[in-house]
């Protein structure tokens, strides 16, 4: 059975409801007693790290069962006039510049409330308490749009910082644009609008956090074939470039290793097969499967397999 050599990360990727696979891949090696010292991750990812951090990850399967779209999305439509910058890669012409700016400000809309989300989170982690189950380390990533860049809020062995709520910063990482509003925060008297980074832009999100870990986890929910996913049914256009920029992000975070002065061991784990499953199809049955695609992944690695 494989050991990590201490001190250890753990960074987990977003990408919606295919965080169902990273939940088994995490409950898989925790379960086997793997510990880590410092937790980084964004959108679905930061609400992994959460269970993890809350010794949570036992339940994850059953909340991944239970979950129906009904129960985290909302209609409720709405408009943010916030600075927000797409990652531009159109290419040349009139046209593709008029539908890369018609983008932007469809991204400033969002189609869902994330009241539902709230909600979710009030009852899975706020009776938990402030203290965490561990004492580790997490950092909650989100993206400042005003700023153009990262947002981190880090906890200390409890669900406290100094300008924003543990739940609020992990509604904000999960603020994927064009889906769920974004959420304020007041720093040094600025106002600053924080939103899922992972699916708008090649933001520097990196490994950097680790820097003294001898080894890491990394837990993506990409895989190659989606930087080319087609763009088909009614969201398909949405989907297509979330998943898109989520594995271009995947990339660069992994390639951001070489950067790190103590040279950890990095483990990479990323779906070895199709998921059968949308960014937003939270669907209990699909989203089972995936954890358990996950989790004999983590068993195939613990045996000795895989990265």
């Amino acid at each position: 059975m494989r050991r990590l050599e201490r001190p250890a990360g753990l960074f987990l990727c977003g990408g919606g409801a295919l965080g169902s696979w990273q939940s088994g891949v995490l409950a898989r090696l925790v379960e086997a007693g793997l510990t880590f010292d410092a937790v980084a991750g964004f959108s679905v990812g930061s609400l992994n790290g959460a269970g993890y951090c809350y010794n949570k990850t036992g339940e994850m399967r059953d909340i991944w069962a239970g979950l129906t779209p009904g129960r985290l999305l909302s209609v409720r439509p709405g408009y943010n006039n916030i600075p927000l910058e797409l990652y531009s890669h159109h290419g040349p012409g009139v046209l593709q510049t008029l539908g890369f700016l018609l983008q932007k400000h469809i991204s400033r809309m969002y189609m869902f409330s994330n009241k539902p989300l709230y909600a979710f989170l009030d009852s899975w982690l706020s009776r938990s308490g402030a203290g965490f189950g561990r004492d580790i380390k997490f950092y909650v990533i989100s993206h400042a749009v005003e700023t153009r860049l990262p947002y981190i809020t880090r906890f200390d062995g409890a669900a406290r910082a100094q300008n924003l709520s543990f739940i609020d910063s992990l509604v904000a990482s999960c603020a994927i644009p064009s889906i769920f509003p974004p959420v304020e925060v007041t720093e040094r008297g600025r106002t600053y609008h924080l939103v899922d980074g992972g699916v708008i832009g090649i933001a520097n999100i990196n490994l950097n956090v680790f820097e003294g870990c001898k080894s890491i986890v990394m837990i993506g929910n990409s895989r190659d074939e989606d930087l080319d996913f087609p763009a088909n049914g009614l969201l398909g256009h949405f989907e297509s470039k979330a998943r898109r920029m989520f594995a271009l992000h995947t990339l660069k975070i992994y390639e951001s290793r070489v950067f790190i002065r103590s040279a950890p061991a990095v483990h990479y784990f990323r779906p070895p097969e199709d998921l059968d499953l949308g960014i937003l199809e939270f669907d209990g049955a699909k989203c089972v499967r995936a954890f358990d695609i996950g989790s004999r992944e983590a068993e195939k690695w613990l045996s000795g397999g895989g990265n």
